[in-house]
């Protein structure tokens, strides 16, 4: 079997990343003919065209595109190696990489690390705000080092280290009629403008809450993310059930939150790389993730109980 020499796939991602073979050269440091030799070698390595000559460059083929995923796949894990290496050479040097569903990922995190910083100050965080089968994705292939899942997932190469509980909370615009009450309950959503948030357990325990209770909200608006969702409560569109995450980063620009009777739990699981030991920065990070989420709770149950006492 032939074998593909490392040098025909930096020229192939050169190519696919800059448009030209021109570019390419420039990028890996070669000449233009070197890279057009290097291209046709490794076509004929794996047997495949990979580029359409056209009068003023090359257009990469089906094949090529299907390749260059598998190939960035590829780099991407040899820069966790540089990355790595990194770490482990200049000490106290730490950095840590978190996928995190956007709820959390778009604002919790953010100020999660600042304080994860008081004690550890070289700390060099990076943060993706996925979707949750991004999330378990980057987990499954080393992308980073911890994901947050507002799923529980099964997959045979992440290890589900942790699940969270936390009740859905209701997040209502400024001087909403709404907000004279201090829980809201399924009947309230009656002919109320309502923002669907589109994630499929979430949509299941609503729509059982809401048929169990024989009423039909009135969609004004759906989206896919939570923070997406209150933002629009923010700009008066409606009202919206979220996790509490989202809702928490929406106050700062106008909503008011509520807690939902009878409650609706929202999961989200912490998950790791099954065949990676964890450094202790990220047994460091969940704990500290795990005492904001212990504060957040806390501050539901003490609004919901307040609730209670109006009552």
């Amino acid at each position: 079997m032939p074998t593909i020499n490392p040098k025909q796939v930096a020229a192939f991602r050169a190519v696919m990343l800059t448009g030209g073979i021109t570019r390419a050269a420039s990028m890996i440091h070669l000449t233009q003919p070197a890279v057009s030799r290097l291209i046709k070698e490794f076509e004929a390595t794996v047997g495949l065209k990979l580029f359409e000559r056209t009068g003023s460059g090359i257009v990469p083929t089906r094949e090529a595109n299907v390749m260059f995923a598998e190939v960035e796949r590829l780099f991407t894990g040899l820069d966790r190696i540089m990355q790595l290496a990194i770490e482990l050479r200049q000490e106290p040097f730490q950095s840590i990489s978190i996928a995190a569903f956007p709820g959390m990922g778009n604002g919790f995190l953010p100020r999660m690390v600042r304080k994860l910083r008081g004690n550890a100050p070289d700390l060099i965080p990076s943060i993706f705000s996925l979707g949750s089968t991004e999330v378990i994705d980057f987990v499954a292939d080393e992308k980073c080092d911890l994901g947050l899942a507002a799923t529980i997932p099964e997959h045979p190469l992440i290890s589900v280290v942790g699940i969270e509980t936390i009740p859905f909370v209701v997040a209502l615009p400024q001087n909403h009629p709404l907000l004279a009450k201090p829980f809201l309950e399924p009947k309230d959503f009656a002919d109320q403008a309502f923002i669907l948030i589109s994630q499929s357990v979430m949509n299941l325990r609503l729509g059982s809450m809401f048929a169990a209770h024989e009423v039909t909200p009135n969609i004004v608006a759906r989206t896919m993310q939570s923070t997406t969702g209150c933002a629009m409560v923010g700009a008066g569109l409606g009202i919206t059930i979220t996790d509490p995450f989202a809702a928490e980063d929406a106050k700062a620009h106008g909503v008011v939150v509520r807690p939902l009777r009878p409650s609706i739990p929202f999961e989200f699981a912490y998950v790791l790389p099954s065949k990676k030991e964890p450094f202790s920065i990220v047994t460091q990070t969940m704990k500290v993730i795990q005492g904001e989420v212990a504060r957040l709770r806390n501050e539901n149950e003490r609004l919901d109980t307040s609730s209670t006492h109006k009552t």
